[in-house]
């Protein structure tokens, strides 16, 4: 049940107008256009306006009004998907989904549907401790009772697969037994899919028997971190800024507002090389893809990065909204086997 703070007359789904107030990482400050809160009851504030978080990649004016659509309530502010979404209120209204799953709905049926990922399944680091919590062939599991009860168990981590009949590699990781982010590749096939039909398609590879499964824990820093690269907002750049300025701006302004989020280094390639994970607005350690290597030591990849200043550089946030109670985030794991 929401706590009485987050009440609201705006259900997922529904549009508004919003008024763009503040520059913020991934979008903009904004109050809801006639929108009020309950006052508190030892405020002398009479309703005061709601206020709203607006992702945009799209450069905004300071006081433009621009059409968007609710998500969800946190702490008293609300989260929006940038402009209306054609058919996505209809959709909801007719929903007998819960307002937190209605709301992950909303949220994935507008920005961050165009998320895709070039980089094989190598993306999604090993296991820190190097401890497997699984390592078997379909054939010898009941794939769906599997991923049940790893949803059940809210277990927080990766799966790989590897099907040999189908010339693919898959993996998701998955936050308290729900998908967060999820890869789909196959032999000499260059297309990207978005979360939900990579994890589909995962999904069918665990229906064959020759299918092999990699099961691991990974920390939850981690796994937020990288869930912003496929579920959340992208900040975006001034083409007039040097990589090392891009860097520093987004480094210093998730800290600033403890952001959880990620910041993709491609340096001499157009594919992603190092990831830096960025957790309540710490910078948590470095990732290198070609090594397979994690370090908390972040100062060699800075330091590297800095000085050739050429990297192509990509940093992205996850609204704290998505992580309250107020939204069931992720793709339950149980369900992507039907």
């Amino acid at each position: 049940m929401s706590e009485p703070s987050q009440f609201t007359s705006y259900r997922p789904g529904q549009g508004v107008i919003c008024r763009i107030e503040s520059i913020e990482p991934g979008g903009y400050g904004a109050v809801v256009v006639g929108g009020k809160l309950p006052p508190a009851s030892d405020s002398a504030v009479e309703h005061p306006v709601m206020k709203a978080f607006v992702p945009s990649t799209e450069p905004l004016e300071i006081g433009q009004n621009v059409p968007a659509t609710f998500v969800c309530m946190h702490n008293d502010r609300a989260l929006m998907t940038f402009a209306f979404m054609l058919g996505t209120t209809e959709t909801i209204q007719l929903s007998t989904a819960t307002d937190e799953e209605n709301a992950f709905a909303i949220w994935v049926d507008s920005y961050p549907a165009n998320q895709r990922v070039r980089r094989a399944i190598d993306l999604f680091m090993p296991s820190v401790s190097g401890k497997l919590l699984h390592e078997l062939q379909c054939s010898s599991c009941d794939a769906k009772k599997l991923l049940k009860d790893l949803e059940l168990a809210h277990f927080t981590g990766c799966i790989k697969a590897r099907s040999e009949e189908k010339k693919s590699r898959s993996a998701m990781i998955i936050m308290d037994g729900r998908v967060v982010g999820s890869i789909y590749g196959q032999k000499d096939a260059q297309e990207t899919y978005p979360v939900d039909k990579a994890t589909k398609m995962m999904g069918a590879d665990l229906l064959e028997p020759e299918t092999f499964l990699t099961v691991y824990e990974l920390p939850k820093g981690v796994v937020l971190s990288m869930a912003a690269l496929f579920l959340g907002c992208q900040i975006a750049r001034d083409e007039g800024k040097s990589v090392t300025d891009f860097l520093d701006h987004a480094l210093i302004s998730m800290r600033l507002a403890g952001e959880t989020g990620c910041i993709t280094i491609a340096q001499d390639s157009e594919l992603i090389t190092t990831i830096l994970f960025i957790y309540e607005g710490i910078l948590a350690g470095a990732y290198k893809i070609r090594e397979q290597s994690f370090s908390e030591d972040t100062a060699e990849t800075l330091i590297e990065t800095r000085e050739k200043n050429s990297a192509a550089i990509d940093a992205h946030i996850l609204p704290i909204h998505l992580l309250s109670q107020s939204v069931a985030f992720g793709y339950k794991l149980g369900g992507i086997i039907t």
